[in-house]
């Protein structure tokens, strides 16, 4: 008997709880881009700033200053989208078996134990599922 193959149609399945893991994540990203950013520009632009300003003209290394922020910004911009679109799909490996297994539990509660709880390749809680469906055979046998 082959298992049928679920595909995620519905990312967004707990918004409370994946919203919550995503600020999560994206707290932390942003936290770490911060402090490394600010590192890299203490040590790169104060120091080294002092240093070339003796070398360089004053407008040459505005501009470059300017140039290499715009850069930052703009790749913490990507790095905050791709963190967003990696927080709704991991955290979605945890919602949308939480999702499927209240659904189970619900059934359960109404009687129906003939049931089974399928969850996709790679989510989590698989222990917990198949837990559920022992518990789920045991009460279809009384």
């Amino acid at each position: 008997m082959q298992k049928t193959k679920y595909r995620r149609s519905q990312y967004i399945v707990r918004k409370g709880f994946q919203l919550k893991y995503i600020g999560l994540i994206l707290g932390i990203v942003l936290i770490s881009s911060f402090i490394v950013g600010y590192t890299i520009y203490y040590n790169s632009w104060v120091l080294l700033g002092d240093s070339l300003a003796k070398v360089y003209p004053q407008g040459r290394l505005a501009a470059i200053f300017h140039s290499v922020n715009i850069k930052l910004v703009v790749n913490i911009f990507f790095v905050t989208i791709l963190c967003v679109g990696i927080g709704i799909v991991t955290s979605h490996k945890i919602a949308g078996p939480i999702y499927r297994i209240k659904a189970f539990v619900n059934g359960l509660t109404n009687g129906d134990c003939a049931q089974r709880l399928h969850l996709r390749k790679g989510d989590d809680l698989q222990d917990l599922a198949d837990a559920l469906n022992k518990l789920a055979e045991k009460l279809e046998k009384k």
